[in-house]
């Protein structure tokens, strides 16, 4: 049976856009606001698993950010945290299937990895979307000694501001499966806003 995976990253990228506003229904909980970077928490509604929003500006252009973090090949370039990461099967010039394995945040642990659908939408606002989810995908079973873990919605949205400046807010929803205690799924959470920071800092140095 073909899967439709464009309406499967579709219905994620309406969930994020749903999901990233700060207002009462969404019931973000502040987590902290340090070094101009805004990061808020909360339970995913549907399964109840943490989420993370991290928001940030740049003086950089949408079309420069989404050059590095549209890219799944670039990103060993700016997050140490990953092993690899690369391209399985290009569907259409926006749409891809990507591998991406996570090293473990403390020894003797299983490295994770993710099979996912990544999309990148380009609205006529200016606005640019990066989404990924995972999927189940016959050419990449999982690996021996490596946990298949779960990206229910990850993803970048890029928005131009007047003053030549750029809001990036990133939002994660993870599950790393296995038997992880509840300290390391912490450690997971938190790499998402550590991922921002490595790729502000990495377009800071690269793009001009």
């Amino acid at each position: 049976m073909q899967v439709n995976y464009e309406a499967l990253i579709d219905e994620a990228k309406n969930k994020m856009l749903k999901w990233q506003e700060i207002n009462e229904q969404n019931m973000w909980e502040l987590y902290s606001n340090k070094d101009g970077y805004i990061v808020y928490t909360k339970k995913n509604p549907e399964n109840g698993i943490a989420m993370n929003r991290t928001q940030t500006e740049i003086a950089r252009t949408p079309d420069q950010i989404l050059d590095l973090v549209g890219d799944v090949n670039k990103r060993p370039l700016y997050d140490e945290k990953i092993e690899t990461a690369h391209v399985i099967e290009q569907i259409d010039a926006n749409t891809r299937i990507v591998y991406v394995r996570i090293k473990p945040p403390i020894p003797f642990m299983n490295s994770r990895d993710l099979v996912m659908v990544q999309k990148v939408y380009k609205q006529n606002d200016g606005i640019y979307i990066v989404c990924s989810k995972s999927i189940i995908h016959q050419k990449t079973p999982p690996i021996h000694k490596v946990e298949r873990a779960e990206m229910h919605l990850s993803g970048w949205i890029i928005i131009p501001q007047p003053n030549q400046m750029t809001k990036i807010i990133a939002i994660q929803c993870f599950d790393p499966r296995g038997d992880v205690p509840q300290s390391v799924t912490n450690q997971y959470a938190k790499l998402q806003s550590d991922m921002m920071k490595a790729a502000v800092k990495y377009i800071a140095l690269n793009y001009k």
